[in-house]
């Protein structure tokens, strides 16, 4: 067996673990919705540009709880490989004020991993620096995540997804990042094709949130997502 379906049929081992390893402690739950729009526009082989805008509503928060805005400039190095380098405003809201807001440089990698069981692995590791309005110092962040799509029906333009994503702060800060693992994302869902270039996902998104010395938080997420590539 090549080395490289070995890789994909380890990265889908981890992928599938972390999708059914959810915590059973005790934790703060909440209800939310999430929306995301994208665009990615090319600017000339191999590059591209890519806007962000994400929208986050929370029933302990009452309505809207936090926005995101932002987006990359990507290169494609390979036809498998793409890195990305990128800026995302975050701002939090409460009762319809800002309360604190974050800059968030960022820097990514992205690799198709191969297909498995008839669907396309993939994997993106993040990089994040993180500077907030109520604190002086950067923190420093890892997100790596896998995802694998899995075309569904007739004409194939429908496929089941499911995704795992982790966060791992590097460093403590001022404004309360600690170091250590602290959330993972899982979801499942259905990406689908909607009118020309544009895309939509739509599933569940569980969050759970790892709290030194206080309760976990698990969030459970209805997560739509539509995106236009031209």
């Amino acid at each position: 067996m090549r080395s490289g379906k070995l890789r994909a049929i380890a990265a889908s081992g981890v992928l599938a673990i972390a999708m059914f390893a959810t915590p059973a402690w005790a934790q703060d739950s909440d209800a939310q919705l999430w929306s995301t729009t994208s665009v990615s526009v090319p600017l000339g082989k191999p590059v591209s540009l890519d806007g962000e805008l994400v929208l986050r509503f929370g029933d302990a928060a009452d309505g809207l709880y936090e926005s995101e805005a932002g987006g990359f400039v990507t290169f494609a190095v390979s036809d498998s490989v793409k890195i990305g380098f990128g800026y995302t405003r975050v701002t939090n809201y409460a009762g319809g004020h800002v309360t604190r807001s974050e800059d968030r440089p960022r820097q990514q990698i992205e690799a198709n991993l191969g297909t498995l069981l008839g669907g396309t692995l993939s994997a993106r590791l993040r990089i994040e620096e993180r500077l907030r309005s109520n604190g002086s110092d950067t923190g420093f962040r890892l997100r790596p995540r896998l995802k694998w799509k899995l075309p569904v029906g007739r004409t194939g333009s429908t496929a089941l997804v499911l995704s795992h994503e982790s966060f791992v702060e590097l460093n403590d800060t001022d404004w309360g990042q600690d170091a250590g693992y602290r959330r993972m994302r899982n979801f499942v869902g259905f990406d689908f094709a909607v009118a020309g270039p544009v895309r939509a996902e739509l599933g569940y998104l569980n969050q759970y949130g790892f709290r030194p010395a206080r309760r976990d938080t698990m969030d459970h997420v209805l997560s739509i997502s539509v995106a236009a590539k031209f």
